[in-house]
Order: structure tokens, then sequence, then C-alpha cells
């Protein structure tokens, strides 16, 4: 028997670059002679007009394109054909087995996804982070029977075996299985996976998905690679220290992986003969927590190809030795998170301890070296003020060689610690489920709203609405220009004033990244030195 397998990816919408997850499931699908096909979401939207012009200029992007050529560009589908598109390809492919990987944020869509076939008595396994972070949860849903509770390789690989000997899929180890009575029945974990044994196969994806833009420039080839699995740190509105410490209350090793350099440059010369790459996205949680030798051996071998890559990594992780090494080897650019500017909430709340000084003072060797990099803000956070967020955009102002920034919106994921804060302090309802309260679900409806409800002096709704739609701005301007700012947060013809103003200097006059751009801003801005400032 030749098993059917229906790869099921709910994403939200235009979030690009082939997800490396599903490619290594459809590896191992093919390495075990199964008939593969993949369904994802991605390129649904009703929004691409605005919203995702937007996301498609992360970074800085300017692609001068139209409404309708980035549609064209993308390949962007009606989101009210999602369910449609669905049942038509389950019905037309009639699969044996849907793998389904599965975060918080879609978890609606999942489950929509399940319910439009449910007549149909699919076999099914959900995986993914938000079934790692609250099994109990995943399981109870009446359309889920059952899931995988850790990693997915393992599972895959039984799965596959089960199929081709007509045997049933309920005693898999590492999974948590729900029978016909309701009765939910779990499994042995199984052990932790060799991640030096698959190499991603993204031949499953269609052509649209490999487009990437990035840094003013479009890459028509993106392809993901994996030098790390885990994180050491523990910010606490991250999943990967929760991820870390269920593998050691499983019993099942330690979750932080590492490939060799060798290892890299073999995977890395498949997908160069497979898919002539044009860009790598290293999607390590953070790319330089590692020894400096490994560091040092990754750049040697990389050196050799210089295909440009991005990489998320810490602020004070870029040690100057480092980021000498990444530009010679090809660095394209870098993203870091930063959360927050108030360095007590930092280091107590979310467990992030270098201080705004250091932060200053790594900005300055991170321009210094010319690679461009983009930062990553959260608002919105349990017990954050109006005040606090303000620091954060000082901290933003420090940076000063930055090209791009996101800002986003504090979402209490399941398995996070500052998830149990906002509980704990009655902020959050415990049953509170992301983008299940939302009236646009499978649209990714989420990502405008805000769960929690703090008195004051804490963030109210008014004041998150308002600092999200200006913080770009109180992150650029000087301070005698925030009088202005904070009416423009009300005020939408002084929003569009200044805005413009914005976009005149940050995108057109000294959006280059690195020190070139900060040489700019300074001489702008009147100040005295580059890098010497304080910062509040």
């Amino acid at each position: 028997m030749k098993p059917k397998i229906l790869i099921v990816y709910p994403n939200l919408p235009l979030m690009m670059s082939p997800a490396i997850s599903v490619a290594i499931i459809n590896a191992i699908c093919k390495r075990e002679k199964c008939d593969v096909k993949l369904f994802e979401t991605t390129q649904y939207s009703d929004e691409y007009d605005n919203k995702h012009i937007r996301l498609a200029e992360i970074g800085a992007i300017r692609l001068d394109k139209g409404d309708n050529e980035v549609k064209d560009l993308f390949h962007i589908k009606p989101t009210q054909k999602i369910i449609p598109d669905f049942i038509e390809c389950v019905s037309k492919y009639d699969p044996d087995l849907i793998l389904m990987s599965v975060q918080e944020d879609v978890f609606g869509m999942a489950t929509k996804l399940l319910d439009s076939i449910k007549d149909l008595n699919i076999r099914h396994i959900l995986g993914g982070i938000l079934p790692i972070s609250d099994p109990s949860f995943v399981i109870a849903h009446e359309l889920i029977n059952q899931i995988c509770i850790y990693e997915g390789e393992g599972v895959v690989e039984d799965a596959i075996t089960c199929l081709k000997n007509n045997k049933p899929l309920s005693n898999i180890k590492g999974t948590w299985f729900k029978d016909i009575t309701g009765n939910i029945h779990k499994n042995p974990p199984q052990p932790l996976t060799n991640i030096m044994k698959v190499i991603p196969d993204y031949s499953c994806f269609e052509g649209m998905r490999w487009k990437r833009t990035m840094g003013g420039r479009l890459f028509n080839r993106a392809v993901a690679m994996e030098t790390y699995r885990g994180c050491p740190y523990n910010c606490t509105y991250c999943n990967s220290p929760n991820t870390r410490n269920v593998s050691k209350v499983l019993n099942i090793g330690n979750y932080m992986r590492r490939k060799t350099a060798n290892r890299v440059e073999e995977e890395f010369l498949f997908l160069k003969e497979s898919y002539d790459p044009d860009f790598i996205l290293f999607i390590d949680d953070s790319f330089l927590a590692r020894p400096a030798k490994e560091i040092f051996d990754f750049c040697k071998m990389w050196s050799k190809y210089k295909i440009p890559f991005w990489m998320n990594t810490r602020i004070e992780n870029c040690k100057v030795e480092y980021l000498e090494a990444l530009k010679e080897a090809g660095c394209y650019r870098m993203s870091f998170g930063l959360e927050s500017g108030n360095a007590t909430y930092r280091a107590n709340v979310l467990k992030r301890t270098p201080s705004n000084k250091k932060y200053a003072e790594f900005f300055g060797y991170i321009n210094e070296s010319n690679i461009p990099y983009a930062l990553n803000v959260i608002i919105g956070m349990p017990l954050e003020t109006r005040e606090m967020v303000l620091e954060t955009a000082d901290l933003v102002r420090s940076a000063r060689g930055y090209d791009g920034i996101t800002i986003a919106i504090f979402q209490p994921y399941r398995g996070t610690a500052l998830r149990k804060v906002a509980v704990e302090n009655g902020f959050l309802d415990s049953s509170y489920v992301i983008a299940e309260d939302s009236d646009n679900i499978i649209g990714g409806g989420f990502m405008n709203t805000w769960p929690l409800k703090m008195p004051k002096p804490y963030l109210q709704a008014k004041d998150l609405e308002g600092l999200i739609k200006c913080f770009s701005l109180y992150a650029h301007f000087n301070h005698d220009m925030w009088p202005e700012i904070k009416v423009a947060e009300t005020d939408d013809t002084k929003f569009k004033e200044l805005m413009d103003l914005y976009k005149g200097e940050f995108f057109e006059d000294f959006q280059q990244g690195g020190k070139d751009r900060v040489q700019k801003f300074c001489a702008m801005h009147d100040f005295s030195s580059t890098y010497q400032f304080e910062v509040a």
C-alpha cells in the first residue's frame, strides 16, 4: 500500500517563505514512498490592498507596485474560498491521513477546516507548538481525536508504518488519542529526534511561496534552514522555555540541539542543487546563542558560497568579531527583539537582563558592521503602562541604524509564563483562546485584538490603539515633537502630516542601514556624536 498523506498548514495571510516543519514532514513522507499533497491557507486574504502591501514592505521594502500587482505577485485568493477549496481538495485527493501543524493563532482556522470535512471520517493527527504547549486543551476539542504532544518526525514515521500495515494509529508513541467514547489515551512519548537525520523537502510548495521581500529586494527563491533547535533563554512571552522544560518532564532528553557546520553545508548543497535558492532564512530562535568556534566555523564554511542570508538573534550576542565574520560570509540582514525599553520590567517580568546602556553599546557595534537590521517590539504586555511604552520608543531611538520595525500587540500564547502573569493578575480569563473571540478567524482577525483588561495606571485599550498607530513616530522623532505625536494618536490629519514627514526621512533619506544611515540621521537631528548618547 502507498499511503496518501495530506499535509494541512493553516497559516496567517501572506506569512511567506515555505515552512520548514511542513518541508520536514514532506521529506519523511517522500522517503517512506508515500503520495503527498499540501493544502495551505497562506495566500488567502481579502485585505491585500493595504495590510499586505505593508507586510510586503517588512524591513523597508519598497516594491513600488500597485494593489493588483501585489495581489498577482503572491497569487492572493479571496478568503471565502478557503473552505470550498479545502473540501474540494480533500474530496478529490481522498487521503488516508491528514497531518496538520497548528499554532494557537490559527487554531480557530484549523478547527473550521476539520469541521468542514467531519462527515468524511478521515484520520488526522494535529501537531505543532499548540499541542506541545497545552495538549489537554487541544485534545478536548470535539473535532480532534489525535494529537502529537512533542516533535513530529518519529510520529509521522510510525503513522506511515501503521498505514502500510493496515494497523490502527491509536498506539503511536508521542501521541494522545481519543476513542469513540471520548476517553483520552496518553501514549508514552517519543524520544527526541536526530535533527541531522532529515533534510527538508520543499517540493510541495507552489512557486509563489518562494518569493520573499526583504531589505528593498524581492528574492524569488527564499529557503528556510534550521541549524539550532531550541533556545537557552527564558523570555516569558515565548513558548521556547516551556518546550525545553516539557522535554525534561517527559524525560526524553535535551531539546536544544545544534548542527555542525559540515552538516549545515551538506544540507545547503542539497538545497542548492534542488532549488537554486537566492536567499536563506535561518529560522533558529537565536542564531548566535552558541560557542564562538561554531560561529566562526559556520562563517568560514558559508564564505565559500556567500548566498545572502537572514537570521534572528539577541543584540547582546553581537560581538564585534562575530559581526565582522558574518558580514564577510554574506549576512544580508538580522532581526532583534527589544520588546520593552523599561530595563526593570524587562529584567523582572520578561527575563531579559541586559541594561539599556549595554543595548546602546551593542547597537554601536551592529551599526558599525553595516549589516542592516530590523527590530521587534511588543506593546500591551501585562503590567505595562503608557510611560513604559514611550521608554521602549526611546530605546528604539537609541538604535539609530535600524531600517525596519515590527510592532506587535501582546498575545497571551499558551505555554508562556507571561500568560500566567496576565491570568494571575486578573487581566485575562484563563479560558481565553487567541483568535477564538475574533469575528474573522479565518482571515487572521486576532492580529488587531487585545484581550487584556487592566486597571489604571496600566495600559487601556484606547491608549494602546494610539500608541500602536504612532509608535514609529515616537521612535523616530526627537522629544520636542512628542506633544504633536500625542495629538496625532487621535487626530488623523495631524497623523498624516507627521507620517508624511516620517516617510520622507526614514524611508527615502536614510533607510540604508548601518553607519551610513546613522551618520546621516545624526546630521539631520543635530546629534553631536554617532554612538555616545544616553538612553532614558
